[in-house]
């Protein structure tokens, strides 16, 4: 099992603010003073999502635990986080998928600028790692299908570039970086500095608590989400801003006896955007897909496009986008945009013979197709006689060696 985060906070979704529950786990190498030792990290992150909340699904859940702790102790730093309308997050899970797809952007866009802040000065550079670090965007069951579903990262990370000050893309940047430069600054605090930062948990003090106190993480209180806001306050006013002019038609009515008459003026408005991080750092994508529901997740929710096999389909048909309506072509183009990237970047799907969440032949269908192109670097394990929540004897080990195994490999890999 997952040992306690590092960090428990909450994110706002760029689809609409909702808060986030979310959570930081260091590996080992990071949880002692962040000065040579972090060149041993390497930098590399993953972001593991959970299964369908309204069937119980959370950050809490034992294969998101399994995956998260394999990938922490190779030396990954992972983050977790809950879907809207999971467990403690705010909202309710949508009917279309695309907040969620907004949710995990969020998270992912949070670790891309923490992993970025968290070093110090002297040791920007990683002489160990002479490549671009790995960012290993994983799913389990319902969050396999929104991993499928997301973008690819150059495309969504561009958007945290240049930001207005008054956005969720703003803040998400901001609250990395105050975690981030809190946890350097407690990490590099002599012995007898007090760990406390802000009302944050810091890594590295899990001895000296009583063990029920770490069976159990604690959810992010009041008092922490003022510390980490007083945070990005006092970082935002370190900011060198960029003021931009926008000129927006503001229309005005006048009541008279004999009705109303309006009129429209040109109004100037200035505003307030992030200038964008020097050499942020560059991140190689991967994808691990733990058992994700084909063929089933339509009865729990109508996703705006749930099937990965529908635009392989309609290009065998000869099918273009551009023969179906504006509206067709676009989500056509979001599908075969979302499988390219499966195709581009290392990708692992791993799936039980045995799972009543999937439809077996729609499985290998796509995963013949996924890997078929010359170059592909989609990959695939059938696990003999594992289900949907594995938990028949042996396949949690399975799923274990290949985790490992696969990661390993992208870690290691020039």
């Amino acid at each position: 099992m997952l040992p306690r985060p590092n960090l428990s906070f909450t994110l706002p979704s760029l689809h609409d603010n909702t808060k986030l529950d979310c959570r930081i786990y260091h590996p080992t190498c990071l949880n002692g003073p962040l000065g040579p030792s972090n060149a041993t990290w390497g930098q590399h992150a993953a972001v593991v999502a959970h299964p369908y909340a309204p069937l119980g699904g959370s950050f809490d859940d034992p294969v998101v635990h399994l995956v998260a702790n394999t990938l922490l102790n190779i030396g990954f730093l992972v983050a977790t986080f809950n879907f809207r309308g999971a467990s403690s997050s705010c909202g309710r899970t949508s009917w279309t998928s695309k907040p969620e797809r907004a949710d995990y952007m969020s998270v992912t866009g949070f670790l891309v600028h923490y992993v970025h802040y968290l070093r110090l000065p002297q040791h920007n550079t990683n002489p160990t790692n002479p490549t671009n670090p790995t960012l290993l965007l994983a799913g389990y069951s319902y969050g396999a299908m929104v991993t499928i579903q997301l973008p690819p990262l150059d495309s969504f990370l561009s958007d945290f570039a240049s930001p207005a000050t008054h956005t969720a893309l703003a803040d998400i940047r901001l609250r990395a970086q105050h975690l981030a430069e809190q946890q350097v600054i407690m990490s590099t605090a002599t012995p007898s500095s007090p760990r406390k930062s802000m009302g944050l948990r810091v890594g590295g003090d899990e001895g000296t608590a009583p063990t029920k106190a770490r069976e159990k993480p604690r959810l992010p209180s009041p008092d922490r989400e003022e510390g980490i806001r007083k945070g990005v306050k006092e970082i935002l006013s370190r900011h060198m801003l960029i003021h931009r002019k926008h000129n927006h038609n503001h229309h005005h009515n006048h009541d008279h006896s004999h009705g109303s008459i309006g009129r429209s003026e040109r109004v100037e408005h200035d505003e307030t955007f992030l200038q964008s991080v020097d050499n942020l750092v560059q991140f190689r994508c991967a994808f691990l897909l733990v058992s994700p529901p084909l063929g089933i997740i339509t009865n729990l929710a109508t996703m705006s496009f749930s099937n990965p096999l529908a635009s392989w389909s309609r290009r065998k048909r000869g099918v273009s986008p551009s023969s179906a309506s504006n509206h067709h072509g676009k989500l056509e183009g979001e599908e075969l945009e979302a499988e390219t990237k499966l195709v581009r970047n290392p990708t692992l799907v791993i799936f039980g013979d045995q799972d009543g969440f999937l439809t077996m032949k729609k499985m290998r269908d796509w995963i013949i197709q996924l890997g078929s192109p010359e170059g592909s670097h989609f990959s695939c394990i059938e696990v003999s006689g594992a289900g949907h929540f594995w938990v028949e004897e042996g396949v949690a080990h399975e799923l274990r060696s290949s985790v490992f195994s696969f990661a390993t490999k992208l870690i290691k890999s020039p």
